[in-house]
């Protein structure tokens, strides 16, 4: 089995490559005009609830999961990490696909989500493998996703 540019070989399985998307530069964008309010104006406390509120933010909801590919065992398994610590395991048997989404103001990309859709897991819960500003990256991503399911069969 070849080298993979988005996926890590970890123990027995393959570990997804996270990616930087939309949320994250809104976290960094809500951390740098907090600290410009706590040192630029006269709103201390104003400064220092919206450091907390974006600091809270980031270790609530956007630290991206850890999701990897168990060839042994054919499973997919999502490690949610933050205050939010919860495993989910998915069997490859009920594996449909993959489905990419972009979305886009206008013409402006925001970013681009890979998600896996399984047979008996509901479309509005399944998993975000990886996400990106690039779609270019999530089909590269999504081809070797599909070597490797291949090669698992």
């Amino acid at each position: 089995m070849g080298d993979f540019k988005h996926l890590k070989r970890e123990g027995n399985g393959y570990l997804i490559n996270q990616y930087k998307s939309l949320q994250h530069i809104i976290v960094l964008v809500w951390v740098v005009i907090s600290i410009i309010v706590i040192f630029s104006t006269g709103y201390l406390k104003t400064g220092i609830i919206l450091l907390i509120f974006s600091l809270l933010l980031t270790v609530i909801s956007f630290i991206p999961p850890k999701v990897c590919f168990e060839p042994d065992t054919k499973l997919l398994t999502v490690t949610n990490r933050g205050l939010n610590r919860k495993k989910f395991s998915y069997h490859l048997d009920d594996f449909e696909g993959f489905e990419l989404q972009t979305f886009k103001i206008a013409f402006i990309p925001l970013g681009c989500f890979l998600y896996a859709d399984f047979k008996k897991v509901s479309h509005l819960k399944r998993p975000v493998i990886s996400q990106s500003f690039s779609k270019n990256t999530m089909q590269e991503l999504v081809n070797e996703l599909k070597d490797l399911n291949k090669y698992m069969r």
